[in-house]
């Protein structure tokens, strides 16, 4: 995969998290949802437990190495402006305690400066990568089974909030950047996935209603479960 494709996608993430926030934020008010509690929700995907494993699965390692690039910038969302809004504050302190920030700035340093990585750093990383997918699976499952549906409503909402935004916003970005094959397909993929399970952590942390945010991640993580088998095909027939 080329380094300009993959700056490609990532670029299609920013601009599909936007578009996303923009969609989620009009279906919240026109159904007198809290903005604040339910918009993460809403516009950002699970792009790492369950979307990793799946452009693993439908595309292979140029794929993985696409969709790697995606969740990079969601997860960069996510723990800056998803944590900004349920705190209702931005704290440069919280955002430079995280470990993705700096394994982001050192990835940017090898590529655009061409060193090179001590080969036992890199059979170091490579092992590590090994463990991402079924780590992130194990994390999934022992999260979700501690989630509880404590409010019907906000929950179906939310859930078709967001496989709808999601759908719409990675329909809109695939012709925007003019994405076509494996690319086109791992950003389908990756932004229909369901709520991100760290928006109910943040609201956990900062909300009185993190039961309804728990909700609202079960809701829409069954719904996709639901419809992955329509998705997959979509995203097929996109790389095709």
């Amino acid at each position: 995969v080329a380094i300009g494709m993959l700056s490609t996608v990532a670029a299609a993430a920013a601009v599909g998290a936007c578009v996303s926030a923009t969609m989620g934020f009009l279906l919240l008010r026109l159904t007198g949802l809290s903005v604040r509690a339910f918009l993460p929700s809403v516009a950002l995907p699970n792009s790492g437990n369950i979307g990793l494993p799946l452009t693993l699965l439908a595309f292979g390692q140029d794929g993985l190495k696409l969709g790697v690039s995606y969740f990079v910038v969601i997860a960069l969302i996510q723990h800056t402006v998803g944590y900004t809004v349920a705190s209702g504050n931005f704290r440069i302190g919280f955002l430079l305690r995280q470990p993705l920030v700096y394994a982001v700035g050192a990835v940017l340093i090898v590529l655009f400066t061409g060193v090179q990585v001590p080969s036992f750093l890199l059979s170091t990383t490579e092992v590590l990568g090994g463990m991402m997918i079924p780590a992130m699976l194990i994390m999934l499952g022992n999260s979700l089974a501690k989630l509880n549906v404590s409010a019907l409503r906000p929950a179906v909402i939310t859930g078709i909030g967001r496989l709808t935004v999601g759908i719409l916003s990675a329909v809109l970005i695939i012709e925007v950047f003019a994405l076509s094959g494996i690319p086109a397909g791992t950003v389908f993929l990756m932004a229909t996935m369901p709520s991100a399970i760290v928006t109910y952590v943040y609201a956990q942390k900062f909300r009185p209603d993190a039961d309804q945010v728990a909700g609202a991640v079960v809701t829409s993580t069954l719904l996709t479960f639901a419809c992955l088998p329509a998705l997959l095909w979509v995203a097929l027939r996109l790389s095709e």
